[in-house]
């Protein structure tokens, strides 16, 4: 039951001055490349992303909150609204939903599979 004991004082300051020196020798040795590496997540969708993801859809065979979240750098939530709300205007149409996932195809390949008319 008793589970990991805290550290110490001084095991905290130790770890911390450890961290810190890793950051300054990762950051002395990549410079900018390493700033570009890091992906900026967007909460809120802006409209030219919106109709970016509007047209990529077209194109794919199915679609997931997943798919979106990734290649755009949405965070998940914000990626299900922007299905969602595709889905209420038309352009999607829904396949198949579970507790986690809803997975989502454009509405000229619902109707090539014959899920639509």
């Amino acid at each position: 039951m008793g589970g990991k004991k805290k550290p110490t004082i001084s095991q905290l300051a130790k770890k911390e001055t450890r961290e810190k020196e890793q950051v300054e020798k990762k950051g002395k040795g990549k410079g900018k490349a390493a700033e570009e590496a890091v992906k900026k997540v967007v909460a809120t969708v802006p409209a030219e992303l919106y109709d970016q993801i509007t047209k990529d859809i077209k194109g794919m065979d199915y679609v997931t909150t997943y798919i979106i979240s990734s290649k755009y750098g949405l965070k998940m939530g914000a990626a299900t609204r922007v299905l969602n709300d595709l889905a209420k205007k038309g352009e999607l149409v829904l396949v198949s939903k579970g507790h986690r996932m809803s997975v989502y195809t454009p509405v000229e390949r619902a109707r090539k599979l014959g899920l639509i008319q």
